[in-house]
């Protein structure tokens, strides 16, 4: 599996990740905003101190809360498929 080498956040709810192969894009926080139980996450100063684990790869926050760098791998890989192939999924 390809490395995160970028991570950040993107107008205050959505993450931008890079990585090795050049698959990149961005993923919605949506969910972390609403539904973690972390009332820090509505903080924008908070939110942006996301960073890379050095030891398993995945977007970590100083709280302890991490994504799977697969999972939004894998969306950033479908997302690209779905461009390449204009499909449009809104109206599937």
């Amino acid at each position: 599996m390809p490395k995160a080498e970028e991570i950040k956040v993107v107008d205050n709810s959505r993450l931008f990740v890079r990585y090795s192969d050049g698959i990149e894009g961005e993923i919605s926080l949506e969910s972390i905003l609403k539904d973690s139980g972390h009332p820090e996450f509505k903080d924008p100063d908070y939110l942006a101190k996301v960073t890379i684990d050095p030891q398993t790869g995945d977007p970590v926050w100083p709280n302890g809360v991490s994504l799977c760098k697969n999972a939004i791998y894998r969306q950033l890989e479908l997302k690209k498929l779905v461009k390449k192939l204009h499909i449009d999924i809104e109206k599937s």
